[in-house]
């Protein structure tokens, strides 16, 4: 398992056509149906600032990753786990959304990661 996982890590490389996530960009965390927003963050200089006040999400809940960037829209699916953290779905391997941002992109988030550790 803790293979498995150094190996994904090691093989971390950015989103498919999303190459950049720069400054002024937006981040969201949505439900599937697109009707609740459960996280709001802008990109500054390489520092993902919060926007407004997140909405509580529990483990284990399908979420949509929303990404505007560079006057484009990405989306992609995952699902949230513990520590944390969100494992999207790409290409059918999951991908921590924690060490994407963080070391893929480099950016800067206040409590590194992107939700509250559940425990």
């Amino acid at each position: 398992m803790l293979l498995g996982f150094l190996l994904v890590l090691l093989s971390l490389g950015p989103l498919p056509d999303l190459p950049s996530i720069p400054s002024g960009s937006e981040i969201r965390i949505i439900s599937p149906d697109l009707r609740t927003v459960y996280k709001v963050w802008k990109v500054e200089d390489r520092k993902m600032l919060e926007q407004g006040t997140p909405l509580p999400l529990g483990i284990n809940k399908e979420i949509r990753l929303h990404i505007q960037a560079g006057g484009r829209v990405y989306w992609f699916g995952g699902r949230t786990v513990s520590g944390g953290d969100i494992l999207l779905t790409l290409a059918d391997e999951q991908v921590s959304l924690n060490e994407l941002l963080t070391r893929v992109y480099r950016l800067a988030l206040k409590s590194g990661r992107v939700l509250p550790e559940n425990k």
